[in-house]
């Protein structure tokens, strides 16, 4: 619980940090700045919580649905798409839950790294700084296997984007809150 405190204190300072700067840039450029924040060239990196389910019935007869809270942390490259009003983006990541109470005293983390693309559209007809976003990729860890998720993201500045997430993994269910930093 610790390290999750502290990792998302770390996350929280870089995330005040970037947008302090964006702002004070934004209040030099402002005359040319168009209405919508573009997304920048080049690496990203962030980080966030997450709330897991896990189904125990297809596992182990009269097992109930267990939750536990977590934290990822990620990092992400624009890829070139050929898909037209998408962007495209690779990542990768680390993510870990709280323990889950399995029941006779047995309590289990559930770890691992993973590996997505990502497509993101602009909702520009909404607010020109909203998107959405699909990604599907493989998870190597305690979960393995195949994932795919959705969700949407706000773009706060140039350099600052929050996102909500849905991702169906192989026997966790996720729900996601994360901030990312454009570099």
């Amino acid at each position: 619980m610790i390290k999750n405190i502290f990792a998302i204190t770390l996350l929280t300072l870089g995330t005040q940090q970037a947008l302090a700067n964006d702002m004070n840039s934004a209040a030099h450029e402002s005359e040319q700045t168009p209405a919508n924040l573009s997304v920048p060239e080049g690496l990203y990196v962030g980080g966030g919580l997450n709330y897991n389910s896990i189904d125990l019935e297809p596992l182990f007869s009269g097992a109930d649905r267990e939750t536990a809270m977590g934290f990822q942390l990620f990092a992400g490259l624009p890829i070139a798409s050929s898909i037209a009003g998408f962007k495209t983006f690779a990542e990768a990541g680390f993510f870990q839950t709280e323990n889950f109470n399995f029941g006779g005293g047995s309590k289990e983390r559930v770890r691992g790294i993973w590996g997505a693309g990502v497509l993101q559209r602009d909702l520009n007809e909404i607010d020109p700084n909203l998107y959405a976003l699909i990604r599907a990729g493989i998870e190597m860890g305690d979960d393995d296997g195949v994932f795919m998720g959705f969700g949407a993201g706000y773009r706060m500045s140039s350099k600052v984007d929050l996102r909500a997430e849905f991702l169906n993994k192989d026997l966790l269910t996720s729900y996601q809150l994360n901030a990312l930093i454009r570099f």
